[in-house]
């Protein structure tokens, strides 16, 4: 059996559909976060990504076999200004402000327009961000007052 599809069978086994709430306290976080139909996105403080959800694959178009080796440079363009490194500034504003807006580019290198929350951890001294992200491409495509019409 190839690890792709063990993999697959893992995730249809923790998939299925929860028929009694009481299972709820007893499903791995993991399986409860895949099931957020928003994207979400877990990075450590090197800007390694080290989860993100089925919702979040759909929007940039990867998927969990290409996440191996993942980094905050993978999503970012390379259009940042000298000395500046985008995936530390992310981290550092994502831990302490809500709603930060950000520029990023799927698989395919198309730009991506998203809104991040705050990190959803509760405690300071946690070494993960876990950010929730709100794609709002289309609708700057779409403002006749913004920049990228």
């Amino acid at each position: 059996m190839t690890d792709s599809n063990s993999t697959g069978e893992r995730r249809n086994s923790e998939s299925r559909a929860i028929s009694d709430p009481a299972q709820f306290p007893d499903l791995p976080v993991t399986v409860v976060l895949d099931r957020i139909p928003v994207p979400i996105l877990a990075v450590d403080p090197s800007g390694g990504i080290v989860f993100a959800n089925e919702a979040f694959d759909e929007l940039f178009g990867t998927d969990r076999s290409e996440r191996a080796d993942f980094h905050l440079h993978d999503i970012f363009p390379d259009q940042a200004p000298e000395g500046v490194n985008v995936a530390d500034m992310f981290l550092t504003t994502v831990a302490t402000r809500a709603d930060s807006l950000w520029r990023m580019t799927d698989k395919t290198g198309d730009v991506v327009q998203v809104r991040a929350s705050k990190s959803i951890l509760r405690r300071a001294e946690d070494d993960l961000v876990l950010v929730a992200l709100e794609d709002f491409t289309d609708q700057l495509w779409n403002d006749p007052k913004s920049a990228l019409r």
